[in-house]
């Protein structure tokens, strides 16, 4: 079996590996500069889950599931800030402990017997279940903590830090770590004499 072609990131940076990919392309879902935001509609949300592997199927995403998909892609964003350095956010870890609750996860073997944790339901709850599980097994490997939001506000792109220090801070070094080291620039020719 050959291995598949993994699409680049910005800054030519790849995809996060394995199951990870899935979180990113999810808390990518949205270009937080630009857009599109590909959960602005229940249809955008369909699209997205099937194109991932989730089909709707009997239980069909609603308007509410829509809205709690959209707060928990922030409130991963907001936990990938904390992995680039940013204060621990206790409101994103609420939402996400809170939407968990409502997302069951059972012990399940995999083809080679390897045990994890599985959704325990289907449709948006069991597509947000499996997020999460991914996440709880990527902070045991310790690869959760290489995926990271960029540093640049203005972008916030989730990107996978494979610099061997983890000292990623932007996903891409020539435009959005070039625009904050021009903020910073200017911001110090602007501050007065006296206090620089």
């Amino acid at each position: 079996m050959t291995e598949p072609k993994r699409v680049r990131q910005p800054g030519d940076r790849e995809v996060a590996p394995g199951r990870l990919a899935l979180v990113q392309s999810f808390v990518n879902s949205v270009n937080v500069e630009f857009g599109p935001d590909a959960f602005t509609s229940v249809a955008g949300l369909t699209r997205w889950m099937e194109r991932q592997g989730f089909p709707a199927g009997a239980l069909a995403p609603s308007e509410l599931d829509r809205a709690e998909a959209v707060e928990v892609r922030e409130a991963l964003r907001a936990l990938m800030r904390e992995n680039n350095g940013a204060d621990a956010d206790p409101a994103a870890r609420a939402v996400v402990e809170r939407v968990a609750a409502d997302c069951p996860l059972v012990l399940a073997f995999d083809a080679d017997g390897v045990p994890g944790l599985r959704p325990g339901t289907t449709g948006t709850r069991g597509m947000i279940g499996r997020i999460l599980a991914i996440v709880v097994e990527a902070a045991g490997d310790g690869s959760w903590q290489r995926l990271k939001a960029c540093h640049e506000h203005r972008c916030e792109w989730a990107f996978y830090d494979r610099a061997r220090n983890r000292s990623g801070r932007w996903c891409s070094m020539a435009v959005c770590g070039t625009r904050s080291k021009m903020q910073t620039y200017r911001q110090g020719l602007r501050a007065p004499a006296g206090a620089r």
